[in-house]
């Protein structure tokens, strides 16, 4: 507090002296400083504010510019990034398709070949069915003509014949028979 009290009893004898030129007002001073002011203010507009507003001008536009220029190249992205989407969709929409459809044809071959299998096998029964009908209608057929044939003999022969007889006469017959119906089929 002591040394406050020092420096304002300096100021205050400093005062009333009158000793120092820079404290007391002078007009003709004072009209010198401010015609140096302006003059420096002149030379300071003239020389650095207009070259120094004309960079900060520029350095604005060409920020406003990069502004500008970011946001349409952010806008361009963003309509690439759509049009991916819509691509990938599209594709993926595709993808499904193409899988569901080899689905379809992969159910569809196995259906044909089920069909194709069981139409073999009704076929080959078909077949064996047949054939065995043949078998058994011949065998019929050979049965009738051996009983009308041993009729026909007994009759003629006013004999009866044995069993054995019989069918030994039968077979021989059907020999002959077979052996005539062979030689006309590969002639």
């Amino acid at each position: 507090m002591e040394f406050l009290l020092t420096g304002v009893s300096l100021v205050a004898s400093t005062e009333g002296e009158g000793d120092n030129p820079l404290l007391s007002p002078s007009p003709g001073l004072m009209v010198w400083t401010v015609i140096i002011f302006f003059i420096t203010l002149f030379i300071l507009k003239k020389f650095v504010f207009g070259p120094v507003g004309e960079m900060i001008e520029k350095r604005r536009t060409k920020i406003q510019n990069d502004l500008d220029e970011a946001e349409k190249s952010r806008d361009e992205a963003v309509a690439m990034l759509d049009d991916y989407k819509v691509q990938l969709a599209d594709a993926r929409r595709e993808a499904d398709e193409l899988r569901e459809r080899g689905r379809r044809e992969r159910e569809r071959a196995a259906i044909v070949t089920a069909a194709e299998g069981q139409r073999d096998r009704i076929l080959t029964d078909a077949g064996q069915q047949a054939e065995a009908q043949g078998k058994a209608a011949l065998a019929s057929v050979r049965d009738d003509v051996a009983s009308l044939a041993l009729a026909a003999a007994e009759k003629v022969t006013k004999k009866s014949l044995s069993d054995d007889d019989h069918r030994r006469l039968i077979e021989d017959a059907l020999r002959d028979l077979d052996l005539e119906t062979d030689g006309a089929a590969t002639a």
